[in-house]
């Protein structure tokens, strides 16, 4: 019997694998971030650099202006928390705790939008956007995407696990809903706040066509149409891009290592439900 609860071998190489499938494509990106011009077109091109040079991440600093690309991200993953933050979680709280009338709708409506591919809605945000004059600055950014529905239905998950004494028991203390929401609601729903906003920071800082159809300068845009620039008509220096790739891609490594546990918990009580 001992021996059924132990894992086998092929388990963990198959965990060993499906690591290496997924972390080859960043240890290529690091690879040829560390290589010359000359050395990314090699032919076969060599697994390590030799030597290692940062040639491509000082190319970066001198084509694009990338401190303000990356504050641009910056302010616009702030906003865009924020915003999605502050709806998601009064949304959730009034299906999940007040439990409105038509709460059972709103949520069918909830599911049936996240499977609704948000490109579809980039022609009539523009069409706001651009009626507010708003066009060309940070805020058209994140603003229409902080309506965020996968959010909401996220956070009415964590909130629909509260128990429901805590809640009756403030309410006689003669608590408000307000106060219910920020003293009790939200310090046990920590984790799923902390998930919430690490996967907005993400889909922020990886969006690419929004911000393009919105803003057309360059020192409006964020990182991911700023990294575009760098891609030629004809031909691109890869040790450049992948440099900028890199830079990008480091500040959201250092939050997920900050967060994890977070992370990690909420997701083990989601499935825990």
């Amino acid at each position: 019997m001992p021996t059924l609860n132990r894992p086998r071998w092929w388990t963990y190489l198959l965990i060993a694998m499906v690591g290496l499938l997924v972390l080859a494509p960043f240890a290529w990106m690091i690879s040829t971030a560390l290589r010359s011009t000359g050395q990314t077109l090699q032919i076969p091109p060599n697994l390590l650099p030799s030597p290692a040079t940062l040639q491509g991440t000082r190319e970066v600093f001198e084509r694009l202006p990338f401190g303000t690309l990356l504050l641009n991200t910056v302010l616009a993953s702030a906003g865009r928390v924020v915003g999605t933050l502050v709806i998601a979680m009064l949304a959730a709280y009034a299906l999940a705790v007040i439990k409105v009338p038509g709460a059972r709708i709103i949520l069918v409506t909830i599911l049936t939008l996240i499977m609704v591919p948000g490109d579809i809605f980039i022609i009539p945000n523009y069409a706001i956007i651009s009626s507010l004059h708003l066009t060309n600055t940070i805020v058209a950014l994140f603003l229409p995407n902080i309506f965020d529905v996968f959010a909401v239905f996220l956070m009415y998950q964590f909130f629909r696990a509260i128990p429901r004494e805590l809640i009756e028991a403030a309410r006689i203390d003669g608590l408000s809903h307000l106060r219910i929401l920020v003293m009790i609601v939200l310090p046990i729903a920590r984790s799923g706040i902390v998930t919430v906003a690490l996967l907005t920071v993400l889909s922020e800082w990886k969006d690419l066509l929004w911000p393009l159809v919105i803003n057309r300068s360059v020192d409006k845009l964020p990182l991911g149409p700023g990294l575009a620039l760098l891609q030629g008509t004809y031909t691109t220096d890869y040790n450049v891009l992948m440099s900028a790739g890199v830079l990008a891609v480091l500040p959201m490594v250092i939050i997920f290592l900050l967060l994890q546990k977070q992370f990690i918990a909420s997701v083990a009580r989601t499935g825990l439900k």
